[in-house]
């Protein structure tokens, strides 16, 4: 459907939203792997970017889209050489976010969106953690710039009766890691990784960024990151899913990958979730009230 946004069909099956924006990915395969997802279930989809995503992310939208694929990375300025820059999110902006979720918003934020709107420590609240490419504050903590890696790594399901985990067991897949904070008391576990979480072993987003390429710095002596690759979380009253990979073609090509991310498409469409998120609602405040 490329990028241009369209009015969504009520009536082929669920309706998913796909955002990009901010950070550099394969269209090609991304859009290739949304495409064949939403054929095979019989949804329909559309995609669009970062800023105008904005206009969609509103209020008086929901329940126009059945689940938002958030794979943006909005309210950050990137450019090798220089320091990140945080741009955003506008008071209006984060209130119809807010407002959207409180209506009850299904979404799935994949990889790199766990980085968006670094200046709205609710966003993180959202999402249940997120990937700083600077040093700043979070939950009213400093905590230091957060670190990659690639890696051929095997992910567990350790919640095997949990709707976005049917038919996947465990899989290998060559992506990239985070060595970031998640919220434990805020996330209901879904996927952990096999791989090494030794901070020596990633580099320090923030060196690199500055510099054009990494200086030798690492995470090493940083707080201990956590292993959970996959999680679920309420962000007021809708239904959040959160998958950390999702880096490139090789992981949107992985069937079991593909597998997991429809599923947790339609788990945060479904009327179980909504009724779990509405059950459990977690306040997300704006940014003049939220912890940095």
């Amino acid at each position: 459907m490329g990028d241009g946004l369209i009015e969504p069909d009520r009536v082929h099956g669920r309706r998913v939203l796909v955002v990009t924006g901010g950070h550099r990915v394969d269209l090609d395969g991304f859009l290739g792997m949304i495409e064949a997802i939403c054929a095979d279930r019989g949804w329909t989809w559309a995609h669009i970017t970062q800023p105008a995503a904005q206009r969609w992310l509103r209020p008086e939208h929901a329940g126009q889209w059945d689940a938002i694929l958030c794979h943006d990375l909005p309210g950050l300025k990137l450019k090798r050489g220089t320091p990140p820059r945080v741009d955003g999110p506008a008071a209006d902006v984060a209130d119809a976010l807010r407002a959207l979720l409180v209506r009850g918003q299904g979404i799935v934020a994949l990889h790199h969106a766990l980085a968006g709107w670094p200046g709205w420590g609710g966003w993180a609240e959202a999402l249940g953690g997120r990937f700083l490419y600077a040093p700043g504050r979070l939950r009213g903590q400093d905590w230091p710039a957060s670190g990659y890696r690639m890696a051929t790594h095997t992910i567990d399901v350790v919640a095997p009766d949990h709707p976005i985990c049917a038919g996947v067991e465990s899989f290998t897949v060559d992506d990239e890691l985070y060595y970031a904070p998640v919220f434990a008391d805020r996330v209901t576990p879904l996927l952990r990784s096999r791989a090494d979480f030794d901070g020596a072993t990633f580099l320090d987003t923030y060196d690199v960024v500055c510099h054009g390429e990494s200086t030798g710095q690492t995470c090493a002596g940083q707080p201990a990151t956590s292993d959970l690759v996959g999680w679920t979380t309420t962000a007021e009253r809708s239904p959040i899913a959160v998958i950390q990979p999702g880096d490139g073609p090789a992981t949107f090509a992985h069937p079991a990958f593909r597998r997991l991310l429809a599923n947790a498409l339609a788990w945060v469409a479904s009327p179980a979730a909504h009724a779990e998120a509405s059950a459990h609602p977690h306040p997300i405040l704006p940014p003049s009230m939220g912890p940095g």
